[in-house]
């Protein structure tokens, strides 16, 4: 049987399913392509008392344990900004923990989201923190 790359995350979730994109077979194919997952990214900023208090550690730990990928640095402004990326459901869960929870020595005073859009793949392998 000759499989057709449709990409890796999705790939795997494909196989794990059971369901196969074949040359041979295009009815497959769709099928595999509807169970592909749901897939965002945003960017985010986090205002407030973030940084020294192990926020982008937390972020990072956070992310990971939810199979998210992307990255998270401090800012000049003194703020905490990044990329999070992966299935919808789990990037709203980020998003919420984000805004309401962080670290536990933060104090978050606000969060803004920005180009909140659906992508076909993800753009990085892991969520690290970046300096």
């Amino acid at each position: 049987m000759h499989y057709k790359y449709v990409s890796g995350f999705a790939t795997l979730v494909c196989l794990l399913m059971g369901l196969t994109a074949s040359q041979d077979q295009p009815a497959e194919e769709e099928q595999c392509q509807s169970a592909m997952p749901n897939l965002m990214s945003v960017e985010y900023e986090i205002h407030g008392n973030v940084q020294g208090v192990f926020f982008r550690a937390y972020t990072e730990e956070q992310a990971s344990r939810l199979g998210l990928v992307g990255w998270v640095r401090n800012t000049r402004r003194g703020t905490v900004e990044g990329v999070v990326q992966g299935q919808r459901e789990l990037v709203q869960q980020m998003k919420h923990w984000l805004e309401f929870t962080g670290s536990p020595m933060s104090w978050i005073e606000r969060a803004t989201f920005r180009n909140e859009k659906d992508i076909s793949k993800l753009d990085f392998d892991r969520f690290k923190i970046s300096y």
